[in-house]
């Protein structure tokens, strides 16, 4: 490595921004030659002749202006991963791309549904235009941002959000789970100015441990003050029920919870499925760690309007304790099949790898990533075996729970996590100083920017489409012309100072 190349991977690993990052990683690429290898067609791990052919063919109808045969090849041709071009390999060679022939695809494609969304065609009237474009989203599915459990980790989550959502590129779907549900809350129940002041360190309150007296631990059954968590949340979240929240940022808002008792299963809380329920005491079951905090009592608005139990009988607890990541239910529910994860569940990430393949991952990872699937597999076999001497009860059901934990799909389309260390582990149950606030923040920001031009690719069709329909479903004297997405919103708010 030159000096030119030392001083560039010096500046990418101490980056404060996208954009330092960024030009540090671009003169390295081109160092190392990768910017060659973008700029070459052909790879094993793609169809780049599938793409090549079909570019063509987009560029020659769009040339041609011939509407019909435009239309006809979108209608049964726009697929997401077509020809694998979402293989997370392609993505792990150069560290600010992929292949440009999948780039100029994907924005010769986004520029055909725009011109098509924003220009009068006599075949092609607003009422068949309307019906294409819905049905085009719907067989197209949209992405979805799952937040993970992990205590103090989350914060981490706060980063990877900030960076996501400063280049526009936030999903219109969040999903959390335990310490994830406080960040995906806080994001889904404010408008994007309200977004960008809580993703400032400073605005947010970060206290939610406080340990019980000993009398006080017996009394509700948990170490931790449940009354010190439900403030922690209450000055992070509005009160406002999932409904109300969906209408404020018209985001989803999807929590996770677990039962407390038996003969009930998982649920997944949002504005379909519980529209009244009331937020904040979503968010309190979904963080409720068994033993660490007591299960909680739901609330919902009445027809009145007024707070009332939901369903008292019943109380929930940790949502990652059984559906950490909701994946099968976001696809039913919202069409979500592209699902971007930030993972950093203390029990979890020392079994996963952080590498995707590619030249850089190196054979170590790929023999840690081995070692690690056995040692999970091997720990099942064991949980499986203990429990199958049990009967049901008591005894029974801490390992029932293990066995739900081991089970589950801990990883995404795109996996986001942040390195192991003992920092980060001696912190999982301690109230962080500002300090330690910032860094887990600038650790997630850290940790998204290397994965920020495939999170782009793979949502750039389903923004443009979600931007063309929008414009479209207004009323005739609301429409205005469709003009490209700024590339940050940083660059919205500079525009707007000029």
């Amino acid at each position: 490595m030159d000096r030119i190349a030392r001083e560039a991977d010096v500046a990418m690993r101490n980056a404060e921004s996208y954009a330092v990052w960024h030009e540090a990683a671009s003169v390295l690429d081109q160092r190392e030659g990768l910017d060659e290898w973008m700029e070459q067609d052909a790879s094993e791990d793609y169809d780049w002749r599938l793409l090549r052919s079909r570019l063509r063919q987009l560029q020659q109808l769009r040339a041609e202006g011939d509407i019909p045969a435009l239309v006809h090849y979108l209608r049964q041709g726009l697929h997401w991963n077509i020809g694998n071009i979402g293989n997370p390999v392609l993505y792990a060679h150069a560290r600010t791309g992929t292949k440009n022939l999948i780039d100029q695809y994907l924005q010769t494609i986004s520029e055909a549904l725009e011109w098509l969304a924003d220009t009068s065609f006599p075949d092609f009237p607003h009422a068949k235009k309307l019906k294409f474009f819905r049905d085009v989203t719907r067989s197209f599915g949209q992405s979805g941002l799952l937040l993970s459990g992990g205590a103090t980790l989350g914060l981490f989550h706060v980063g990877v959000v900030k960076a996501i959502y400063l280049e526009g590129l936030l999903p219109r779907v969040l999903s959390g789970s335990s310490a994830g549900s406080v960040v995906a809350a806080a994001v889904s129940t404010r408008n994007e100015d309200e977004t960008l002041a809580l993703l400032d360190p400073e605005n947010s309150y970060y206290r939610f441990w406080r340990a019980l007296r000993p009398a006080d631990m017996l009394r509700f059954g948990s170490v931790m003050d449940p009354t010190q968590m439900r403030r922690a949340i209450a000055a992070n979240v509005p009160d406002l029920t999932f409904e109300q929240a969906f209408e404020a940022s018209g985001r989803s808002l999807n929590i996770t919870v677990s039962p407390a008792g038996s003969n009930q299963s998982p649920r997944l809380l949002n504005h379909l499925t519980f529209p009244y329920l009331c937020i904040r005491e979503a968010v309190a079951a979904s963080c409720s760690v068994p033993l660490i905090f007591p299960p909680v009592m739901l609330m919902t608005r009445d027809a009145r309007g007024a707070r009332v139990p939901f369903m008292p009988a019943l109380k929930w607890n940790d949502g990652s304790l059984k559906s950490d990541l909701p994946i099968l239910r976001l696809r039913r529910l919202h069409n979500v099949n592209h699902f971007v994860v930030s993972q950093t569940n203390p029990h979890v990430i020392p079994f996963m790898s952080r590498a995707e393949g590619g030249p850089r991952a190196g054979r170590l990872a790929g023999l840690r990533k081995l070692a690690m699937g056995t040692l999970l597999q091997q720990s099942r076999s064991v949980v499986d075996i203990a429990r199958s001497g049990l009967p049901d009860g008591a005894l029974r059901k801490p390992l029932d729970v293990a066995a739900s934990m081991l089970d589950q799909n801990y990883r995404g389309n795109v996996t986001i996590m942040p390195q192991n260390s003992l920092w980060r582990f001696m912190r999982v149950t301690a109230n962080p100083r500002i300090d330690d606030v910032r860094r887990f923040i600038l650790e997630g920001e850290r940790a998204t920017w290397p994965r920020m031009a495939q999170l782009r690719n793979q949502l750039m069709i389903s923004q443009t489409l979600e931007r063309c329909l929008s414009t479209l479903e207004a009323p005739e004297a609301q429409r205005r012309p469709l003009t490209r997405k700024p590339r940050t919103l940083r660059l919205v708010r500079q525009q707007a100072a000029e």
